[in-house]
C-alpha cells in the first residue's frame, strides 16, 4: 500500500469506529439487541458486496476458500464485539470510556498474540506501550 492508501484505509477505520460508537450507544434499549446485529450485518452486508465490485478484480464468483477458519473467526469475532458494546452501553457504560477500556485490554493481550502465534518481537518500548494501556484502563475504571 502506499503512503496515500495507507492513510485513506486508517481514516476509513477511525471515522467507522467512530460512527460505530455513537450509533451502538444511540440504539433504544426496547431493541432486542440480537436482532439490532441482524439489521446491522444486512446492512454491512449490502455495503461489503459494493465495496467488492468496487474494489476487486475477482469479480462476483464465490471461492470454498472464503470458508477458510481466519474468514468465520472475522465473523465471530465481530458479532462478539457489536454484541458486547450494545450490551456495555445498555448497562449504562460512557461512550468515552469503554471503548478506550476495550481497546486498551485488546491491545495488551494481542501484544502475547504477536509473540506466541505471529513470532513478533517484544522490545522495552513495547513493554512501555502495555503497560501505558493497562495504566489507562485501570485509571478509567
Amino acid at each position: 500500500m502506499t503512503g496515500t492508501s495507507t492513510f485513506f484505509a486508517v481514516l476509513l477505520a477511525v471515522m467507522g469506529g467512530v460512527l460505530y460508537h455513537i450509533s451502538a450507544k444511540s440504539v433504544p434499549k426496547d431493541l432486542a439487541p440480537a436482532l439490532v446485529l441482524v439489521v446491522a450485518y444486512a446492512t454491512a452486508l449490502a455495503i461489503s458486496g459494493v465495496s467488492h465490485v468496487w474494489l476487486s478484480s475477482h469479480g462476483v464468483a464465490a471461492s470454498p476458500r472464503l470458508l477458510h477458519p481466519a474468514v468465520l473467526g472475522l465473523g465471530v469475532g465481530a458479532a462478539m464485539i457489536e454484541l458486547g458494546y450494545v450490551l456495555t452501553y445498555r448497562a449504562a457504560w460512557p461512550v468515552s470510556v469503554a471503548s478506550v477500556v476495550v481497546n486498551g485490554m485488546v491491545a495488551a493481550l494481542l501484544v502475547f498474540v504477536g509473540l506466541a502465534v505471529f513470532g513478533e518481537r517484544l522490545s522495552l518500548v513495547r513493554v512501555a506501550g502495555m503497560l501505558l494501556c493497562l495504566g489507562g484502563v485501570w485509571l478509567l475504571r
